[in-house]
């Protein structure tokens, strides 16, 4: 029997809170006119804030780090990224991991997530990719949340093979050359103050793997960002992204 190969990654998770695009809204002063006076009115935008939070973890007998519910929570800041090192891994085993979004502002956001998985130089999809396509199958590594609803593959807003179903849709964006797979999740109707959204809930070692494909996932990183954009005026989750996130969301909005 073949040893199998104990490595080490990291995940990476940072919030991203929109302000700045929401600012220009704060203080402006208009004038309007009627036939008899003249009225001046102020108009503030209420405040746009998302957290982005996982849950704690501990070993249980199986070498699984679950979630611990006496811990607090990890909570991603603000323009800084944190990194946990979740020590050795191994087939089979898994890592509950749970970046769960919320809006804690005070009026109705629209919401959306990024995860993007990095290897080194295409390492990953030699574990999990697809055979004659640079995209991975990420539901063989993460599970849980977003993932395990059911989705369609269509085109959605004029890119080709997106996963969407009522709930949101899923934009993959692979290069294997520099083995890297970003994963945007959109969510499709607005967030209530207070409503929350798990992307996924689990990285998960297939037990099939051998030391090859470990030695694969020697420098396997997840970096998970998430995005608020106010409601007013933005028709959807996909023009509020690609307008105010338009170096994060590349993607074309004909909706100017």
């Amino acid at each position: 029997m073949h040893t199998q190969k104990i490595v080490k990654f990291n995940l990476i998770m940072s919030c991203v809170i929109l302000s700045a695009f929401v600012l220009m809204f704060l203080g402006v002063t208009v004038a309007y006119f009627t036939a008899t006076k003249q009225a001046t009115n102020t108009f503030t935008a209420g405040n746009v804030k998302i957290t982005l939070v996982e849950s704690a973890v501990k070993p249980d007998a199986y070498g699984n780090l679950v979630k611990d519910p006496a811990q607090m929570m990890f909570t991603g800041k603000r323009d800084m990224s944190e990194v946990r090192d979740y020590g050795r891994v191994y087939p089979g085993m898994y890592v509950y991991k749970d970046p769960t979004i919320t809006n804690t502002g005070d009026a109705p956001e629209w919401i959306a997530a990024k995860v993007t998985l990095t290897d080194g130089a295409g390492d990953l999809h030699k574990v999990i990719g697809y055979s004659g396509y640079a995209e991975i199958d990420i539901e063989r590594l993460l599970t849980g949340g977003l993932l395990d609803e059911h989705v369609e593959v269509e085109n959605w807003n004029g890119i080709e093979d997106v996963c969407v179903n009522d709930r949101y849709a899923m934009i993959q964006v692979a290069d294997i050359a520099e083995g890297k797979y970003e994963f945007y999740f959109l969510m499709l109707k607005p967030f209530a103050v207070g409503e929350s959204v798990t992307i996924f809930d689990k990285v998960v070692f297939d037990q099939m793997w051998n030391n090859a494909h470990m030695q694969e996932l020697a420098e396997l990183r997840i970096d998970v960002q998430a995005y608020g954009v106010q409601t007013q005026s933005l028709s959807d989750c996909f023009q509020a992204m690609t307008l105010a996130f338009p170096e994060q969301f590349p993607f074309h909005s004909d909706i100017k």
